[in-house]
């Protein structure tokens, strides 16, 4: 008899099944994401352009990286960092007060980098490049004088910053 009353409790308990409505779950889900791919940045370059700056047109999709910046406006001033340092002049092929610049800009990733004590082969890439931002009006000489000095300053990897058009 006892058996039976349990046989009954069980199987009764088996018949019952549970409907769970998950289809507001599934939209939220889907909103979030959305919301998220929407958000989503690839690069980690932040670009503030100084003075009026004019920049080429590309259909090229790769993106910045985060390394030091330096930006030529039209009437040939030079920003590094956000920071005005000066004009170019024409004549020599080395920049100097950009040539300096750099390299304090490298002394001191050089100095946080032993302070923090990140690898080698990460510190190897990120001293290394530099990217160019310039007015499309400036000719290929001003272009070369400030690859030219980068390179001398121990920043021999360029990224070019033009307008996506795609």
């Amino acid at each position: 008899m006892r058996s039976r009353r349990f046989k009954k409790i069980f199987s009764s308990k088996k018949d019952k099944t549970l409907e769970l409505d998950i289809t507001s779950l599934l939209d939220i889900l889907v909103i979030l994401l959305v919301f998220l791919l929407k958000s989503y940045n690839a690069s980690d370059l932040k670009l503030e352009l100084m003075s009026k700056i004019f920049l080429p047109d590309s259909v090229s999709r790769t993106l910045g990286n985060d390394a030091v910046i330096i930006q030529v406006d039209k009437n040939k001033k030079i920003w590094v960092d956000h920071k005005p340092i000066g004009q170019i002049q024409t004549g020599n092929e080395k920049i100097d007060f950009l040539h300096e610049r750099l390299i304090e800009i490298k002394n001191e990733k050089n100095k946080k980098a032993s302070k923090m004590r990140v690898l080698a082969s990460e510190m190897k890439n990120v001293n290394k490049n530099v990217n160019i931002v310039m007015d499309k009006t400036l000719p290929y000489k001003t272009l070369r004088q400030i690859m030219h000095t980068s390179a001398l300053a121990g920043y021999p990897h360029f990224k070019f910053i033009v307008q996506g058009n795609y």
